[in-house]
Parts: C-alpha cells; sequence; structure tokens
C-alpha cells in the first residue's frame, strides 16, 4: 500500500511541476502588456476567429467554445483542438502583427481596428486591415509599409487604451 501511495505522490509532483512550468513560461511569449484586438460585443480575441486557421489552406474560420482559452486575460477560440494545441505551442508565430489592428493605417500613423475579414500573410507574418482599399495599398508596397509600422507602432500602441 505504501509503495502505491508513494507512486501517486510520485505522479502528482511530476503534474505540479509540469503545469508550474508551463504557466510561468506562457505568460513570457504573450506578455500582459500585449493589447490583442477584442471584439467589444464578445470580448474574443479577434472577433472569435482562429488565428491559427488564415495558415490553413482553406482559410479563416470562427473557432467555438469547445477550443476556447484564455491566456492573460484574452479569450481565443479554435476551431479544433490541433489549432488550439499549436497556438499554445507557437503563440508569437500565429499572434496577429501589430496586435491585430489595420496595420496599413498604422503605418500611415493612426490605429483602428484591424477586420478579421480583411487580412494577408506577409514574410509568414498576419496582418489585418480596417479595408480592402488599406489592404490593397499596403500589399503594393508591404516592405516599406512594414518598416513605417514597425517603426511607429511602439508610439502607437499607447493609444490604444484610449480607443478601448
Amino acid at each position: 500500500m505504501n509503495f502505491f501511495r508513494a507512486q501517486i505522490l510520485s505522479v502528482r509532483s511530476y503534474i505540479v511541476v509540469v503545469v508550474s512550468l508551463g504557466i510561468m513560461a506562457f505568460p513570457q511569449i504573450l506578455r500582459a502588456d500585449d493589447k490583442i484586438w477584442t471584439d467589444p460585443a464578445t470580448g474574443f480575441a479577434l472577433a472569435g476567429y482562429d488565428v491559427v486557421s488564415f495558415w490553413s489552406p482553406n482559410g479563416p474560420v470562427v473557432g467555438t467554445g469547445e477550443f476556447e482559452i484564455q491566456v492573460n486575460g484574452i479569450n481565443w477560440r479554435f476551431s479544433n483542438q490541433g489549432n488550439r494545441e499549436e497556438f499554445l505551442k507557437f503563440p508569437k508565430v500565429y499572434t496577429p502583427q501589430f496586435s491585430g489592428y489595420g496595420a496599413y493605417a498604422i503605418a500611415q500613423g493612426s490605429v483602428p481596428r484591424g477586420n478579421p475579414k480583411i487580412w494577408a500573410l506577409a514574410k509568414n507574418k498576419l496582418y489585418f486591415f480596417f479595408s480592402l482599399d488599406a489592404r490593397k495599398k499596403w500589399l503594393r508596397a508591404s516592405d516599406r509599409n512594414i518598416r513605417k509600422a514597425e517603426k511607429k507602432w511602439p508610439v502607437l500602441q499607447g493609444e490604444i487604451a484610449h480607443l478601448d
């Protein structure tokens, strides 16, 4: 009996260590001060779209409550368990640039919410736009627009708190 009790305690200790390490490591990947675009009506990041699905050949889809997680107070939805796990492994890969706000507008100096239905992948990174016209302009000179937006983003991030 003591042998089995010792084995159970050993397994419990292992689980506690693994879970603790995961909790400690994950916030370093997505910082608490990352202000991800959330839908004001639902509270879901990116209006509930499965952020991993943007890399799918079938294109983006809305996630479900079955595969929902919360990270740093932000609710994310996924369309399947595999996408949820992929996001948990590599959140910085899948999190949209500029926290999901309109990339072209950021390059121009403003911060509108991006629209998950108007997006582009450039250099294996996800960008959202507030209009089809903004996306079209962005794609004409994406490298230049990326540099401009990255330069302006640190200052414009402070404006996000006033938008929400």
